[in-house]
């Protein structure tokens, strides 16, 4: 039998002269093609290169590298730009006699200086913006404790620091969370060393997890940063502020989940207009409260056999994560306490700490 051609017409073909083009006319040569640049890099972790403020204080010595950190990782980070006035010492425009200090001159003695645009040990020309704790848009003051004259911590005026000396900071808003530890800039110090040729970057969109204490209203001592601080009212909860970030609350706040949160005066969380739940979201805060934990322990961790410092959860954290279990025993060791592994386990379960979960909203 014959096949069907489906009504095709064989007999009487056109021909079609269509020409090509793969892009408007004139693309190469209109002036609307506008070459520049718009997408840098996704937004979770922004594609800009900050480098930490050269003067900052030091907060704890890495054992294991045996430098100093200046920036403990989760804190809430600000930035400082060519047109920052304060702190001293800060980035400046290239050609404005942007001076830093390094350490000893091995020729003249003392304190040596040198370009910030032009030296080895200056910044990388990729490097815009330095990164501070946030402060919460208030003006503050970092203090030098003794572990910068032990780490021979040089000042803005080139000067090595003397603990209670102030660091003057100006108002902030948070650019981003610090997502590693930032080590002390110490570029200077030895002929080779240049600790941030390509920079870090910060975290801006990202569910974490930090831990928490709820403190009672009225108490003198709190582990809640406020720009009045003097070097002594952060110097009596540095064991814990050093070591870790962390939020609080004080009774009297709303502090429950869907609260935006904001930065205190040196970077940890607190709840935002003290936990207003009306309260907009504005360019201080760093995300949403979405989950509280104080359900501990857990899977049977309490029962696993840990030895002490293995910091390992465990019967030497009562199951507790560890994270949250030497954040308790330090925040305890600040207001005066020794806590045993009963005590950290039952102030968790009563819910004077524990874990606060964190959507970052930054961008």
């Amino acid at each position: 039998m014959a096949l069907d051609n489906f009504n095709l017409n064989f007999e009487a073909q056109n021909t079609h002269r269509v020409p090509t083009r793969d892009r408007l006319k004139k693309w190469a040569k209109t002036p609307l093609a506008k070459r520049a640049r718009l997408e840098v890099s996704e937004g979770i972790r922004p594609a800009e290169y900050f480098a930490p403020y050269k003067y900052l204080p030091v907060i704890e010595k890495d054992i294991t590298h045996e430098d100093y950190v200046v920036i403990p990782k989760g804190r809430i980070l600000g930035s400082i730009s060519v047109y920052d006035i304060k702190p001293d010492g800060g980035i400046k425009m290239c050609g404005e006699s942007g001076v830093l200090y390094g350490y000893d001159d091995q020729v003249n003695g003392g304190v040596g200086s040198y370009s910030q645009d032009m030296s080895y040990f200056g910044y990388d020309e990729y490097i815009t913006n330095l990164v501070v704790p946030a402060n919460g848009g208030d003006d503050t003051n970092l203090y030098y404790t003794a572990k910068d004259e032990e780490a021979g911590t040089i000042k803005a005026d080139g000067t090595y620091a003397v603990a209670g000396d102030p660091v003057e900071m100006g108002a902030n808003a948070p650019v981003g969370v610090a997502f590693h530890d930032w080590f002390q800039d110490i570029r200077g110090k030895y002929l080779n060393y240049r600790m941030w040729p390509d920079g870090g970057h910060v975290l801006t969109d990202w569910y974490i997890e930090v831990p928490y204490v709820i403190e009672a209203s009225g108490v003198v001592q709190t582990l809640r940063a406020t720009a009045a601080d003097d070097a002594a009212a952060r110097d009596a909860f540095a064991v814990a502020s050093d070591q870790y970030a962390y939020m609080t609350a004080v009774d009297g706040e709303a502090f429950k989940p869907g609260i935006f949160v904001q930065s205190d005066a040196i970077g940890n969380y607190m709840p935002q207009a003290l936990g207003d739940l009306k309260t907009p979201k504005t360019n201080q805060t760093v995300g949403k409260l979405v989950g509280i934990d104080t359900r501990f322990p857990k899977s049977g961790l309490e029962d696993v056999q840990t030895y002490p410092g293995s910091r390992m959860p465990g019967t030497q954290t009562a199951g507790l994560p560890s994270f949250l279990f030497e954040f308790v025993v330090a925040a305890e060791i600040a207001k005066g306490n020794n806590p045993t592994i009963e005590d950290v386990l039952g102030l968790v379960q009563t819910g004077v700490y524990g874990v606060a979960r964190i959507q970052l909203l930054v961008s």
